[in-house]
């Protein structure tokens, strides 16, 4: 059961992957889907209390998030501005919503991070040495991309579970 999942999870981020990198843009029915999806592999693998309570947590994490870049939107542009669609796309956003079900809130906070650093870095040399001024970023497919091969690990590394702080923990 647990190989279908992750076989179904696979494909549906890849589709995003091309979408988004094709596009800029992803078809908004692959949300619920990735959403239903990763809510069935969290139960196989944790307990829905568990899964509750961490979900939770990574959701107050993207909200505290989004409101931080609109505060910082505001203060920059001097008038409150919507950030979805200018700076975020709405996809982008929705995409976030998913991941909250993905992990454990620590290896949330470290995926989510170090996704958009690792894609703001590799799309700051692409905008520096192709001297564009407005480049859209595929987020949701790039982080895509990464979270394919975090579930790969997560099956090939016996240590390495996505809903527990092990690792990184040092336990």
């Amino acid at each position: 059961m647990e190989l279908t999942i992750l076989t179904i999870l696979l494909g549906l981020l890849a589709v995003v992957v091309f979408q988004d990198f094709k596009s800029r843009s992803i078809s908004w029915f692959l949300i619920p889907l990735l959403f239903v999806a990763f809510i069935g592999s969290a139960i196989l693998k944790i307990d829905v209390q568990e899964f509750i309570l961490y979900s939770g947590i990574n959701l107050s994490i993207i909200v505290m998030n989004l409101l931080g870049v609109t505060l910082f939107v505001w203060l920059k542009e001097k008038k409150l501005k919507n950030i979805v669609d200018t700076y975020l796309g709405l996809g982008d956003i929705l995409f976030f919503l998913v991941l909250t079900t993905v992990f454990s809130p620590l290896n949330f906070i470290v995926f989510y991070l170090g996704s958009i650093m690792l894609i703001t870095i590799i799309y700051g040399y692409i905008i520096l040495f192709n001297k564009q001024k407005n480049t859209l970023i595929p987020l949701a497919g790039a982080m895509s991309v990464l979270l394919m091969m975090v579930l790969v690990a997560d099956v090939l590394i016996p240590t390495f579970n996505v809903y527990q702080d092990i690792i990184l923990l040092n336990e």
